[in-house]
């Protein structure tokens, strides 16, 4: 496995203030990850040959989560506010996130809209769970009018700085995948292709820790700048 912490030495564009754009772009990147582990390793690696077998000729029907436009706003400004604090490295308060704040976020965040009504994240007890629903016209002839059908289960930890994402579970079109299959990619971090873009890289390297417990996704902050405790 390449060693994530080998970086791209490139300096990113400096932030917009205000935003919490780094933390935003690090949380894309773990939601599409969730995508990348039914997407590219199923279909690259296994369905390339069955495609009718593993894929459906419709869309999937995805959970939708209500938020009014005052929830979401206060949402949104709760993990800016998070994302700000964590990109100048001052102490914060942990951000903690339910199903239903990240699948709003999914919904409605200028920056992931191109994931709504194709991913629902579901977060039960300390597992981490996501179905896809996603079109394979990329694929060419081979997967015109064909659609993804799938759900992942996720092992999501913050190691030494080191985000691992492994895959626990995975079904596509109601069918488990072959255990020969699946025990070389539970030996994947899958989040190693988040350190081939410096952006979400930076992010990841200011983060303290990610626990999943209790049906929440909780995300310490590293606090780079909080002044020596005195004795």
């Amino acid at each position: 496995m390449p060693d994530p912490t080998t970086l791209p030495t490139t300096t990113p564009p400096p932030p917009r203030k205000g935003r919490g754009c780094l933390f935003y772009g690090c949380l894309t990147c773990v939601v599409l990850l969730l995508i990348m582990a039914v997407l590219a390793f199923v279909t690259v690696r296994f369905i390339k040959n069955q495609v009718n077998a593993y894929t459906d000729s419709q869309p999937m029907k995805l959970p939708k989560v209500e938020m009014t436009d005052t929830e979401f706003q206060k949402l949104d400004e709760r993990v800016k506010a998070f994302g700000n604090a964590m990109e100048k490295g001052t102490p914060t308060e942990p951000l903690i996130l339910t199903e239903r704040d990240i699948n709003a976020m999914i919904a409605r965040a200028a920056n992931l809209k191109e994931l709504a009504d194709k991913v629902y994240v579901a977060v039960n007890g300390n597992d981490v769970t996501g179905q896809v629903s996603i079109p394979l016209s990329r694929l060419g002839w081979l997967g015109k009018g064909r659609y993804l059908n799938g759900e992942a289960t996720f092992n999501v930890s913050l190691e030494n700085g080191v985000l691992i994402v492994t895959a626990r579970e995975i079904k596509v079109k109601g069918k488990l995948l072959p255990e020969t299959f699946m025990s070389q990619l539970r030996r994947e971090n899958l989040a190693k292709e988040a350190y081939k873009e410096e952006k979400n890289a930076e992010a990841i390297r200011k983060l303290d820790s990610i626990q999943v417990q209790e049906s929440q996704v909780t995300i310490k902050a590293r606090a780079t700048n909080q002044p020596p405790t005195l004795n």
